[in-house]
């Protein structure tokens, strides 16, 4: 009963596929082609603007935590080297 339902299941959404999936062979004309061209080029603007925005908005955050983690790093190894220098006298 299983293995029946499975194959008419899958057979089903198959035919639905295929069914939906039809050639266009139609050439757009120049009008609608510059029609898609024009909304491709500002939406590409629009997530250009809106990239470019964030990354300087996260470029000082990011910078500071650099600096933050460099300096912490710099401090460790100081530490350490007066711990060793400590330690030889």
């Amino acid at each position: 009963m299983t293995d029946k339902f499975i194959r008419v299941i899958f057979f089903a959404i198959m035919f639905s596929l295929f069914a939906s999936c039809g050639f266009n062979t139609e050439e757009l004309t120049s009008e609608e082609k510059y029609a898609v061209d024009t909304i491709f080029n500002n939406q590409l603007n629009n997530y250009r603007n809106y990239l470019d925005s964030a990354c300087l908005a996260n470029k000082d955050t990011l910078y500071s935590r650099t600096v933050d983690s460099l300096k912490q790093e710099g401090m460790k190894e100081i530490e350490m080297l007066l711990m060793k220098n400590h330690l030889a006298e």
